[in-house]
């Protein structure tokens, strides 16, 4: 089964144990806390459910049949409510924290990255109730927006909401917390914005972003018509061509992990779509490394087994 997913079981585990150790998460949140589990065996086994996208009592169930508390060094597997429960407690920067953490495996530095929004389906509430309370459907996804490394394809950041919120609320606090990485940004029309603009050249990161075209009427309001003018021609449609790899992030998320989340409630909601993102960066990086030790290791193997070393 762990053949199906990239890589294997063991090498997810050590993946997750770097990202822990990488933000320096507390083992344990007090002194006085079960000294059963620590909250790395909690981190670990939620992010692999995530990853095999399966419900927490089934996932019980497969955690016994591959014996994982062996890779644990458990006793037994915790009950699926206590890690049900975890989830409810932990904050969800947390885990934006591991997303934005996972960079580091990698030392990604002067990044061209692009942002894009997205949505993943709530399977709750039941259709034909909402229907039949008010006749009104409410809002039946979880809106996203990520943040992704163009070169490696590898997460970067991720805000999620659960209410009507505009996506370019979301750019400044998304490229604020990798400035010093960043070296350009590519967006469309969504995060068309002067500030948006200004806050990246200030920091002397390059944004390639197109401009709507607005009625005259309006053009005082987003500034001169001559600035936005020079703006525009200083646009490089080449580069932001580029943009278009975001939209392979977005399907292999929701074709690898799923496109939809089984949470009730929305905080939970937000949780499980950050979840999907942090188990889709260490499938990455384990697919990276594997690929770096077979093109510089297996090659020299095959040189040693022919007898020509270097």
């Amino acid at each position: 089964m762990n053949a199906l997913y990239g890589i294997r079981c063991s090498d997810f585990y050590k993946l997750c144990l770097s990202v822990f150790e990488e933000i320096r998460f507390p083992v344990r949140f007090s002194h006085f806390s079960k000294k059963m589990y620590g909250n790395f065996v909690h981190t670990f086994l939620i992010v692999y459910r995530e990853r095999l996208n399966v419900s927490y009592r089934r996932f019980t169930e497969i955690a016994h049949e591959n014996n994982l508390q062996r890779m644990l060094c458990i006793k037994r597997i915790p009950h699926f409510t206590t890690l049900h429960k975890f989830m409810q407690k932990i904050d969800k920067r947390i885990f934006e924290k591991m997303v934005r953490a996972c960079r580091a495996l990698l030392n990604l530095k002067n990044i061209e990255a692009s942002m894009d929004g997205t949505g993943f389906s709530n399977t709750n509430p039941s259709h034909y109730y909402a229907k039949r309370i008010d006749g009104v459907m409410p809002r039946n996804y979880t809106k996203t927006v990520f943040l992704a490394d163009n070169k490696s394809k590898l997460i970067l950041n991720v805000r999620t909401h659960s209410d009507n919120r505009n996506e370019t609320l979301d750019f400044i606090p998304l490229v604020q917390e990798l400035t010093r990485v960043l070296r350009g940004v590519l967006a469309d029309k969504a995060y068309d914005s002067m500030g948006n603009r200004a806050f990246c050249r200030e920091r002397g990161i390059d944004v390639q972003i197109p401009f709507r075209r607005y009625p005259q009427a309006r053009a005082q309001e987003f500034g001169t018509p001559s600035k936005r003018a020079r703006l525009a021609r200083e646009f490089d449609s080449l580069a932001y061509r580029r943009r278009a790899l975001i939209e392979s992030v977005n399907s292999a998320i929701k074709r690898t992990l799923g496109g939809y989340v089984c949470a009730r409630t929305a905080q939970a909601q937000q949780k499980e779509v950050t979840l999907k993102a942090l188990a889709y960066n260490l499938e990455v990086i384990g697919r990276r490394i594997k690929l770096w030790l077979f093109i510089n290791l297996g090659g020299f193997l095959h040189r040693r087994r022919q007898g020509k070393t270097y």
